[in-house]
């Protein structure tokens, strides 16, 4: 950097909202006031055409697809791609206020509430739930119910790991915890106890309101989900255990009860699976080209990064975060050859980064399922964008044919990725934002991607 660097200057505290962030959650609000809105003017003002465009371009796709499949057409997708940066930029700065961590770590705490939210999914596609709780699990309200279980999970666990005045109270095992009251725990109880609790709870919840009351379904949910989910991720013979000893109490919370809660929809889908299997429906080899095949290119992109990413882990940087009351501008003003080194660091870091290569897993995911989904099982796309870029590949307007060119599409937006985290740079207030888009990147990459594997495999 040049000897004259530039004076850090002051930033919002984390506790105070920009003007982008205001904005969203603004969009946020006239989104979910628009129905209201629509609805009112009919009624009191005989207009009808705001609810009208409402109801048949975003109302009734949703209602069609809790009944079988439909489209989604230019309004909804536009729609659901404003809220969904709306989301993104006000959640990372709701976490951000309320000094969430901001650690890599929590985003695979939240994967698997992302594989839950594809399982339960595939479950409706297979009409495996009942008529009357299916339309919970069509898009987009099943994003909103994946929303509902993360933050009431977020919201519960600071209540049940509050510190009690100091007193004596010693760690206890697990039995003799559990014999205490509550409040007569340690905290140290309190922490180690809290994640078992949380996934227990969510468990029982879906399992009450979603899943067949039969006794075998009651006996496996309540006992045989907290075992199994405790044993792969926290008993001594687990690879995992050590992995996660250091994680906060939310960030376990959250990765049992997601882990819990997906583990419960193979309470259907295994059954389901085996019918299939019996009926000669049942596919395996395409989870070995979808999953598999992407893995290959994730290899040789860490290995063009992994050095830059362990070195600059080492210096506890996290590529492309900027360090603290440095802005993006006055970044952009350092100048000499130690600054050029340093940004050739950062850009080859993001080749090795994990959740980086995760996102960039998931787009190419999406892209395998999707080319084989349509090219070789003769499936249909139903989005706007992915249709257009298959008719341009050879595809025709009901979205058949034409795969191969949404592959290709997404390989390209997958490097694109992997380029976009090595060339901005974030903020220190916006570290959040960092992980949110990388979710977001899940959302519309691996778990459609996963989603349309499982149906590939299951045959619906």
């Amino acid at each position: 950097m040049s000897g004259d660097e530039p004076a850090l200057a002051d930033s919002l505290p984390d506790s105070e909202f920009d003007q982008i962030e205001l904005g969203a959650f603004a969009i946020i609000g006239i989104g979910l006031a628009l129905p209201g809105i629509g609805y009112l003017l009919g009624i009191f003002g005989d207009s009808w055409y705001l609810w009208d465009l409402i109801d048949t371009n975003i109302f009734q796709p949703i209602i069609g697809e809790g009944g079988g499949d439909s489209n989604y057409n230019i309004v909804d997708t536009i729609a659901y791609s404003v809220l969904l940066i709306a989301f993104i930029i006000s959640l990372s700065a709701i976490l951000r206020k309320r000094g969430i961590s901001s650690q890599d770590r929590i985003l695979f705490s939240l994967l698997p509430w992302v594989v839950w939210a594809v399982l339960v999914e595939v479950c409706e596609d297979a009409g495996l739930f009942a008529a009357d709780v299916d339309s919970f699990f069509v898009s987009p309200i099943i994003h909103f119910q994946t929303a509902f279980w993360i933050i009431l999970v977020g919201l519960l666990v600071p209540a049940f790991t509050a510190r009690t005045k100091p007193s004596s109270k010693t760690t206890l095992p697990t039995s003799a915890a559990l014999t205490k009251g509550w409040s007569q725990m340690s905290d140290a109880d309190k922490r180690r106890l809290t994640p078992r609790l949380m996934m227990f709870m969510v468990v029982i919840a879906q399992l009450a309101f979603f899943y067949p009351k039969g006794d075998l379904n009651v006996i496996l949910g309540i006992f045989g989900v907290p075992i199994a989910a405790w044993l792969i991720l926290e008993s001594k013979h687990s690879v995992l255990s050590e992995k996660i000893s250091d994680w906060k109490p939310l960030e376990k919370s959250l990765l049992l009860s997601g882990f819990g809660a997906s583990l419960l929809t193979m309470l259907l889908l295994v059954p389901f699976a085996i019918s299939q299997s019996d009926a000669g429906e049942l596919e395996l080899w395409p989870a070995l080209l979808v999953l598999g095949a992407p893995m290959m290119f994730v290899g040789m992109a860490r290995n063009h990064g992994k050095e830059a990413f362990t070195n600059l882990s080492t210096e506890g940087v996290t590529p492309g975060v900027l360090g603290k009351g440095v802005s993006v501008p006055q970044w952009e003003a350092f100048e000499g050859d130690e600054h050029e080194e340093r940004e050739k660091l950062i850009r080859r870091a993001a080749f090795g980064t994990p959740v980086v290569l995760l996102a960039f897993y998931g787009q190419l995911v999406d892209g395998f399922a999707s080319w084989i989904g349509v090219d070789i099982f003769g499936y249909t796309e139903k989005h706007v964008l992915s249709t257009w870029v298959m008719q341009l590949a050879g595809g025709d307007e009901g979205g058949g044919g034409g795969g191969w060119g949404f592959f290709a599409v997404k390989a390209v937006l997958a490097l694109v990725v992997i380029l976009f985290f090595g060339e901005w740079r974030f903020e220190g207030r916006y570290r959040h934002l960092r992980i949110l888009i990388i979710l977001g990147l899940l959302t519309v990459g691996l778990a459609p991607g996963l989603r349309d594997l499982g149906r590939l495999m299951l045959g619906v």
